[in-house]
């Protein structure tokens, strides 16, 4: 709860006007004293920042300037003995913002308690309110990761269990929706803008229309225009607009363009040698390829594998046995062709008309079947 007046009301300021402020952040962590020492990490405007100090009878104090509230680490060490089993260290983590913020724990850091920060109050209550269907989320996940491979075949159990867990994904966007509308200024609703409408296969769209209706403030902030930039990028790779070209290196070390493929249906299919889901479609492609490689259809894998992943990518492509052309730049999610289709996640899919249209967005197990059926109308 905001407890006076002077908390009221900065959160209620724009975080444009917040900036204009600093930080001071005061600790106290029992009567810790040299050579314990704190250390405070976090990043500005994309910038790192790192600062330390040795504690005085617990106490320690940090402070600065921050463009925007951002995610910081608190670490303490308690000697100076650097074998980990030995040593003694721990740490929290929390938003760091333009405020009077002091950190208490009578013994550690993990155990600490925050106070004067409008952000972590904000993150506190969202947290409360997603508790109940994040519980029974977790049950779930907990039951499933004991069960046997046999247990898992299942179908009863996985359907009720699936039907549990859409209930409780719907509840748990409805309260994340609900802190968005009561909290429109605060830095916490920009993250939970991202999961909730910027989720896997959004619609740009509707994405678009609601981020509209957050304050300007918070629109033009830093972390605003990223969520911008997402969502533009949402709509440029969206069905019914034409699919944009890029060129990666085969296997082979030759040059291929998306554009190469016109006059065929060609479903780009981002993945990694590393994705299980990706190597658990794998087959599923396959027969949809085998199937209509006659009339028109082919894949063109993507792998966004590391630098130092080219023998994983190759051995995944022969283990799989997949027959389409794949490229790669092996620069992960960073790949020039995954940075312009505004891809985050992976396995992710896009399905191209022989016009260069993309017509279909993630496509994966019977969906992908369905929809090329209708195409072939087989």
């Amino acid at each position: 709860m905001i407890k006076n007046y002077v908390v009221a009301l900065a959160c209620c300021l724009p975080l444009g006007v917040i900036a204009q402020m600093g930080f001071t952040l005061h600790g106290k962590i029992g009567n810790l004293g040299a050579p314990a020492t704190a250390y405070l990490s976090y990043s500005d405007n994309g910038n790192k920042v790192k600062d330390s100090v040795v504690l005085n009878n617990g106490q320690f104090t940090f402070s600065g300037k921050l463009s925007a509230p951002a995610a910081a680490e608190l670490l303490v060490k308690h000697d100076t003995i650097t074998r980990p089993r030995f040593s003694r260290q721990d740490n929290m983590v929390f938003y760091l913002e333009n405020a009077d913020i002091t950190i208490t724990s009578p013994d550690s850091v993990a155990h600490a308690i925050v106070k004067g920060s409008v952000t972590n109050d904000d993150e506190k209550r969202l947290r409360m309110w997603q508790r109940p269907y994040k519980r029974v989320a977790d049950s779930i996940v907990a039951v499933y990761n004991k069960m046997s491979p046999e247990q898992r075949k299942d179908s009863a159990w996985m359907k009720a269990a699936g039907e549990i867990m859409r209930v409780t994904q719907t509840g748990y966007d409805s309260v994340n929706r609900a802190f968005i509308a009561a909290h429109p200024n605060s830095y916490i609703t920009l993250g939970v803008f991202r999961e909730v409408e910027l989720a896997y296969n959004f619609n740009p769209d509707t994405a678009a229309a609601r981020f509209a209706r957050l304050p300007e403030s918070v629109r033009v902030s830093a972390a605003g225009k990223k969520l911008l930039d997402v969502i533009e990028t949402g709509k440029k790779t969206n069905t019914g607009v034409a699919a944009m070209d890029f060129t990666e290196t085969d296997t082979t070390g030759k040059s291929v363009k998306l554009s190469d493929f016109r006059g065929q249906y060609v479903l780009i299919d981002f993945w990694a040698s590393w994705c299980k889901p990706c190597r658990a479609e794998n087959p599923n492609m396959l027969v949809a390829y085998n199937k209509y490689k006659d009339k028109k259809f082919t894949i063109l894998g993507v792998s966004l594998d590391e630098d130092n992943g080219r023998k994983a990518w190759l051995g995944a492509v022969k283990k799989d046995n997949l027959p389409w052309t794949q490229v790669s730049e092996l620069k992960g999610f960073k790949a020039k062709s995954a940075v312009l289709y505004g891809v985050s996640a992976i396995p992710s899919n896009f399905l191209v008309d022989p016009n260069g249209k993309i017509i279909a967005r993630n496509l994966r197990g019977e969906e992908l079947h369905t929809k090329l059926g209708e195409l072939f109308k087989m």
